[in-house]
């Protein structure tokens, strides 16, 4: 029996754990599921390039656009599937459902463009952008997003203005952000500055992406060319974590020019003028009216204190009535006659006696040798 107990509780404990295993999973897989099934009904297809046709330093990006984005499917496009998949396949893209939306593709990017509303070049190539521009006006796409990085061939374009010209020409919504991506995963404020700004220090890369993420789906971030850099005053972004802020959130303040180098200093001064500006609404208070504001207090208190001495009784007169009656109900003898009582004649109800006292040694006649001595009496039942 107790190896039946065991083997059963093994089991139950096993379908337990493997509940539980699949409660996480789908729970990570579904993370972003409500916003992202809402936007799939639409059929969002994005395909993601990198110019250096490696997707070993952008991997982390493609699980971004899984978890925070909008798309039904992602196409990772390169000359070869094989090391494609090595890079990306891994244990976090099967557990969060991300193999079930990641295609690859080694055709033309013409080809691989057919059908999709956005395109991600990461680690741009300066000098195949117009080419690749090109195919995707032909392939109808709605949605350009290049982003330039020192991972890449071009640290930073050599001519902006004819690739902002060749994006207005395509058609299409575009964004050219520029970041020098490092790879370390504490949070660090953000600032934008100009495509061209010289000497850009160090992002973040899952910052860098996580925004990439977000901008990919914000109006702000339309028809412009930027750089992000890290804001030593990381002031603001904190007031608006712990205002509950999401990501998005912080992007579209950070693309709208809310967030500045110098909003440490303008708050500081914004809050010395609102502190000098209330106390100028502050009336003075005479001492007559001091004293008797004093005395209504001094009064509320008195008050208040009675009140509490008279609860703080009747809760102890009710404790002592309880206790009084406990006390009665134990002084209570207890009821005659019950089953328990043993019968008239000290025998129970078996006929075994009521005494549990062990019964008397017997005698035998020493000398009997047990021919002519007495049988020693049996035990009584209950005893035996």
């Amino acid at each position: 029996v107790l190896e039946r107990t065991m083997a059963l509780a093994s089991v139950i404990c096993a379908a337990a754990c493997g509940a539980l295993l699949h409660g996480a999973r789908v729970h990570r897989g579904v993370m972003s599921g409500p916003s992202r099934r809402a936007h799939a009904l639409m059929g969002e297809h994005i395909v993601v390039t990198d110019g250096t046709n490696s997707f070993y330093e952008s991997r982390t990006l493609f699980q971004l656009l899984h978890d925070f984005g909008s798309f039904e499917a992602i196409t990772a496009s390169s000359t070869s599937v094989a090391d494609a998949k090595k890079m990306l396949l891994s244990r976090q893209a099967r557990y969060s459902g991300l193999v079930d939306v990641l295609k690859f593709s080694e055709d033309a990017l013409g080809d691989v463009l057919q059908g999709a509303s956005t395109w991600l070049i990461v680690n741009a190539n300066e000098a195949a952008l117009a080419s690749q521009i090109a195919a995707a006006k032909a392939a109808g796409v709605k949605r350009i997003f290049v982003h330039v990085s020192a991972e890449g061939p071009d640290t930073m374009l050599s001519d902006a203005k004819a690739l902002q010209t060749a994006l207005e020409g395509s058609g299409a919504e575009f964004t050219v952000m520029r970041a020098r991506v490092v790879k370390e995963s504490s949070s660090a404020s953000l600032i934008l500055a100009g495509i061209d700004e010289p000497g850009l220090e160090e992002v973040p890369k899952e910052d860098t992406y996580r925004f990439i993420t977000e901008a990919l789906t914000l109006p702000e971030a339309n028809g412009r060319l930027f750089s992000i850099c890290p804001n030593e005053d990381d002031s603001q972004f904190r007031e608006m974590r712990r205002a509950g802020c999401n990501r998005r959130e912080e992007a579209q303040a950070l693309l709208a020019g809310v967030i500045s180098k110098t909003a440490k200093v303008t708050a500081e001064t914004s809050a010395a003028a609102v502190a000098a500006a209330e106390a100028a609404k502050v009336p003075e208070v005479s001492p007559e009216e001091r004293e008797a504001e004093l005395k209504a207090l001094l009064e509320k208190a008195r008050v208040k204190g009675i009140e509490n001495q008279k609860r703080i009784a009747e809760e102890n007169a009710e404790k002592a009535r309880i206790r009084a009656e406990r006390q009665e109900k134990i002084k209570e003898p207890a009821p005659k006659g019950g089953s328990d009582e043993p019968k008239a004649g000290g025998k129970d109800k078996d006929g075994s006696s009521g005494d549990d006292s062990p019964p008397p040694p017997t005698t035998t006649d020493p000398k009997g040798g047990g021919d002519g001595g007495d049988k020693p009496p049996e035990p009584p039942l209950a005893l035996a």
